[in-house]
C-alpha cells in the first residue's frame, strides 16, 4: 500500500483535543486496519512543541505521542533540495503575480518554508495522499504541479458509533 503523509495541523487537532480529533481518530483506525504507513516530518515535532515552551505552560512531549501515530522522517539532503526547489517555484509564481511590498512579505514567510519541507518529505517518501486541515496545500500542489492528493483527515468508510472501550470492544450488557 502507498504511504500517506500527515501535516502538523492533523496532530495539533489530536494533541489539543480539538473537535476534529474524533474524525482524525477514525482516519487513524481506518489506515491502521488497511495497514497503510503514516509519515510526518521532524518539523511536525518542532511545530507541535512550540506551545509546550510558552511561558506558563506545562511541558508535554509531543514527540512520543506523534511517534506512536506516525513514522517521523528526518530532513535528508534529498528532502532539503526538493524543498528548496519547491520554494523557488512558489516564490517565482508569487513574484509574477504580486507587487513589490506583497512579494517582500511572501519572501520572508517562514510558514511557506515549512510547507515546502512537508511537501518535499511527502514526495520523497512516495506518499500518494497528504492529509491536512490547512487548505493552502491544494494550491501549493497545483502551483508545483504535484500529483499529491490533499485530503481532509477523515475516514472514508463510515464507522459505527460504539463507545470507546479497551481495544474498541463494547462490554456485553447484563440481563
Amino acid at each position: 500500500m502507498t504511504p500517506v503523509y500527515f501535516d502538523t495541523s492533523v496532530f495539533l487537532a489530536v494533541l489539543a483535543k480539538q473537535p476534529q480529533a474524533a474524525q482524525v481518530r477514525g482516519l487513524l483506525n481506518e489506515l491502521k486496519a488497511d495497514k497503510i504507513r503514516i509519515y510526518t516530518s521532524i518539523l511536525t515535532v518542532q511545530e507541535a512543541s512550540v506551545s509546550s515552551f510558552m511561558h506558563g505552560n506545562m511541558f508535554a512531549d509531543p514527540h512520543s505521542k506523534i511517534a506512536r501515530l506516525a513514522r517521523i522522517a528526518t530532513v535528508t539532503r534529498d528532502i532539503a533540495m526538493t524543498a528548496a526547489k519547491f520554494e523557488a517555484v512558489v516564490l517565482s509564481a508569487a513574484k509574477l503575480s504580486m507587487t513589490k511590498p506583497q512579494y517582500d512579505q511572501i519572501a520572508d514567510n517562514r510558514r511557506r518554508k515549512f510547507d515546502c519541507f512537508h511537501l518535499a518529505t511527502a514526495v520523497s517518501l512516495g506518499c500518494a495522499n497528504f492529509y491536512a486541515f490547512d487548505d493552502k496545500f491544494e494550491k501549493r500542489c497545483a502551483t508545483l504541479g504535484l500529483a499529491l492528493r490533499v485530503l481532509e483527515p477523515q475516514a472514508s468508510k463510515p464507522s459505527l458509533p460504539f463507545p470507546a472501550g479497551p481495544l474498541g470492544i463494547v462490554p456485553p450488557q447484563s440481563v
